[in-house]
């Protein structure tokens, strides 16, 4: 059976289990956050397209007044997660040659909290962000980013470099921390088996990784790392083989605690399907196809390849 039909075999999956919560839309859940953000670099693994616009929390999922019961029924976070694990291995493979640079471009838009006149909280957007990054296969050339606010009339903001990695170490040393500096791609040792990638954003340690029954608490410890890691490496403009990405996934759905979010936003107002770990920023999916979309406050527009830094893919 292909992965694919996977997806044709939600049925069942679609209404909610008595074995896992389900979430709906986070109430009052965004930190306070200034009115003007500064527009910020790659630092310490994290460009400014992985804006932390946290979660602090999910409430249950209740159908609204003006909601069927069958709307409301959203899948089981695991079955988001290994639906989309199976939509990225189907993808097509970029195939990033040594001399290039994987270009990315997001849409990032950070939510705010503004009181109302009768003191209640609304939760509003700001000005979306475009950020564009040239992040290098070989890492130790440098990157290249920059930023605007989105509008035909908004002019780019000053170039910035990123540094490339340290020159005369070998693969071997740049595995160890793979957020030092910016990698276009993963290194060749970057496992594909969701359990030995589990224990690898878990720190490295060996893996004693099972899937443990759903928590309605947010994760914490070691399980909110690896899923902190795994934001971070779908958003901050790496190039994921479909392999593994798919194992991420697949990795993500054996944390206990995660839960599907009903009707979220990425950071460029695309609805879908969130995946939350309570405390973090939810992973945004489309409903439908179960492609991955970014994250609650920043939108992956398009990825590809090209031959020089600060180079438009056609």
């Amino acid at each position: 059976m292909k992965d694919l039909d996977l997806i044709k075999q939600l049925g069942d999956d679609l209404a909610p289990r008595g074995d896992e919560p389900l979430a709906g839309p986070p109430l009052a859940a965004f930190h306070d956050s200034p009115r003007k953000r500064p527009i910020k670099t790659w630092q310490a693994g994290v460009l400014t397209i992985a804006v932390v616009g946290a979660i602090a929390g999910t409430a249950a999922l209740r159908p609204s007044p003006h909601t069927s019961g069958e709307q409301a029924a959203i899948p089981r976070a695991a079955t988001v997660l290994d639906n989309a694990a199976a939509v990225s291995q189907e993808s097509t493979d970029l195939r990033p040659h040594g001399n290039g640079y994987i270009f990315t471009e997001t849409v990032s838009s950070y939510p705010e909290q503004v009181q109302q006149p009768d003191g209640s909280i609304k939760i509003i957007r700001g000005a979306p962000v475009v950020t564009q990054v040239w992040l290098p296969v070989e890492p130790t050339k440098d990157g290249k980013q920059r930023q605007r606010l989105e509008g035909a009339n908004a002019g780019w903001e000053p170039w910035i470099v990123l540094a490339g990695c340290p020159k005369g170490q070998g693969p071997t040393d740049l595995d160890s921390d793979l957020s030092r500096c910016p990698r276009g791609v993963l290194p060749p040792g970057f496992p594909t088996e969701p359990a030995a990638v589990l224990a690898r954003l878990k720190d490295d340690r060996p893996s004693t990784a099972r899937s443990q029954p759903p928590s309605a608490e947010p994760i914490t410890g070691q399980d909110a790392l690896a899923f902190e890691r795994a934001r971070s490496l779908l958003m901050t403009g790496t190039y994921l083989q479909p392999d593994q990405r798919s194992a991420i996934f697949k990795a993500l759905a054996k944390l206990a605690g995660v839960t599907a979010v009903a009707d979220v936003q990425d950071g460029a107002g695309r609805q879908g399907i969130g995946i939350s770990a309570g405390g973090s920023e939810s992973l945004v999916f489309d409903s439908t196809s179960f492609a991955f979309l970014g994250t609650t406050s920043s939108a992956v527009m398009r990825q590809d390849i090209t031959t020089e830094a600060g180079q438009i893919p056609s």
